[in-house]
């Protein structure tokens, strides 16, 4: 597994590179997915860039990725092991200009992540994570092992476009924010120190989950649904999440601070 994770992060990279030349050009080709979210030219780039290298690095290994068509459970469940990909995770800001926005490559073992890069282009930074080896964040071609930072004050990542009410009605405890873009990249800010928690209320897709959860458990933390269950991988005909939580240093009495609850249907 760890003589796949460079490979992965060059293929992370180039997928990257594919979606700045387009944001850079402003011709984003922006269209409407069945499921009403938006899709560009640059989630299609990245997606070609991932599952033909990913076909060359490993070709035993089966490919599910949010820009392409999902196999249904009986032809899936059977997989032992699998790439999970979002090639691009954010739209709505890459979109906004707002940069962030990131290139999300998981390996799932037996129904759980065991490996995750997730490379932000925009600002030319990495994270990435084995099972059993730690987090690391690699910038300027250095890499630093990261983890999540002890009990202080309580700091909540949160959507730049998402009102802060919309989360904070499931926190029994007074915090600061942090605001940055997409899933992936808030549960890295939990991962590194910079926040402590994440709770993201609304659809996403497994896809969304897959990298960040082995990088936040390597580096300390934990990613459960919203009841405080594991989230599960390829084990329903939905691929579609629960609401979830990503919550950082394990000292911290989340169950106390946060309410649990099940999502409403009309939501």
């Amino acid at each position: 597994m760890n003589k796949l994770i460079e490979p992965c992060i060059e293929l992370a990279e180039r997928a990257g590179d594919a979606i700045m030349a387009i944001y850079k050009k402003g011709d984003i080709g922006q269209q409407e997915k069945s499921d009403n979210t938006p899709v560009t030219k640059a989630d299609l780039a990245a997606n070609d860039v991932l599952v033909a290298g990913l076909k060359v690095l490993a070709p035993d290994i089966p490919i599910m990725s949010e820009e392409t068509p999902i196999p249904a459970l009986a032809d899936r469940q059977d997989w032992q092991r699998y790439w999970l990909l979002d090639p691009m995770d954010g739209t709505g800001e890459f979109i906004l200009e707002s940069g962030d926005f990131a290139v999300n490559i998981a390996l799932i073992e037996n129904n759980h992540p065991v490996l995750g890069v997730i490379h932000w282009p925009a600002k030319g930074v990495t994270y990435f994570a084995t099972a059993k080896n730690g987090a690391f964040k690699r910038e300027n071609s250095i890499d630093k092992q990261i983890s999540v930072a002890p009990p202080e004050n309580l700091t909540l990542a949160v959507s730049r476009r998402q009102k802060v009410e919309a989360v904070s009605q499931y926190l029994n405890s007074q915090f600061t924010t942090i605001a940055i873009g997409s899933c992936s990249l808030k549960a890295c800010t939990v991962a590194e120190g910079k926040a402590d928690c994440f709770l993201r209320i609304g659809p996403t897709g497994e896809w969304d989950t897959g990298a960040s959860q082995v990088i936040v458990e390597e580096a300390g933390g934990c990613i459960t649904d919203a009841e405080f269950n594991p989230l599960t991988y390829n084990q329903r005909e939905s691929t579609e999440n629960p609401d979830f939580i990503v919550m950082g240093h394990p000292d911290w009495e989340w169950q106390k601070m946060i309410n649990p609850h099940q999502r409403l249907s009309a939501e």
